[in-house]
């Protein structure tokens, strides 16, 4: 699993400006009544610059925080305190996550599994956020999911902000099931900052996602097409999982 969010964390909510985090919590709030559940604690999985993460403590939950990169942490922890949110953000890996104590709910958006690219990695990240939960826990995430039509395709992307400029170069591997994204960029000054950040994501099929999960111990509960509750199609390009520990 890679840690490159570091220079990109300086942009970062620029580039997910018109997100509706709130709607994000009350989608899951909906989920987890469906399934009569009881959460007062949550983990946000991969929660960036915490943007993900503060609502959930605005509405009176015990909030955690873990991320890899220590430059969305710093950032996120700023916010938190200027919101007056008392949030625990924890620098950990998702495959050896321990927390200070259990919560009733994991969640992880914005393709934080996708992250972490081979099976075994991401069978030991679900075991950590199995032995996180309570007994009774939701475990709630997102995958980007591929259509099996989908042909290989390569994109590029520009901006050009005050301040700074990004670029991006977008390639998918199909016999790896890989998305390679190639970030450069520019931090404007009086010395111009130059970098380059190479990340990569990894596309897993529906029936291996559910396989993993039951082999760490959770019971799969629906999958959905992203912020939605309607079942899974060839045309969704992400999908949202639901499992508990039973």
């Amino acid at each position: 699993m890679e840690t490159s969010y570091d220079k990109l964390a300086l942009f970062y909510d620029q580039l997910m400006q018109g997100i509706d985090y709130q709607a994000w919590v009350s989608y899951v709030e909906k989920i987890v009544a469906n399934f009569q559940g009881n959460i007062k604690s949550v983990v946000d999985l991969a929660c960036g610059t915490g943007n993900s993460t503060i609502p959930w403590s605005v509405r009176g939950y015990r909030t955690f925080g873990v991320d890899l990169s220590a430059e969305m942490l710093k950032i996120a922890q700023q916010k938190a305190h200027k919101k007056g949110q008392k949030i625990t953000f924890l620098k950990q890996d998702l495959r050896s996550m321990v927390l200070p104590q259990q919560v009733d709910l994991a969640v992880c958006f914005q393709d934080g599994f996708n992250y972490i690219l081979n099976e075994d990695d991401l069978a030991a990240a679900f075991r950590s956020v199995y032995h996180n939960l309570h007994p009774e826990g939701f475990f709630i995430f997102d995958l980007n999911y591929l259509p099996q039509l989908l042909p290989q395709n390569v994109n590029n992307y520009s901006t050009d902000e005050e301040g700074y400029s990004l670029s991006w170069s977008i390639r998918y591997d199909e016999k790896d099931k890989l998305w390679e994204v190639i970030v450069s960029g520019i931090i404007k000054g009086e010395k111009d900052h130059h970098f380059c950040e190479t990340h990569h994501e990894k596309v897993y099929d529906t029936s291996d996602v559910w396989r993993l999960l039951i082999r760490q111990g959770f019971t799969v509960m629906g999958t959905y097409q992203a912020f939605t509750f309607s079942p899974p199609n060839e045309s969704a390009p992400r999908l949202v999982y639901i499992a508990q520990k039973l």
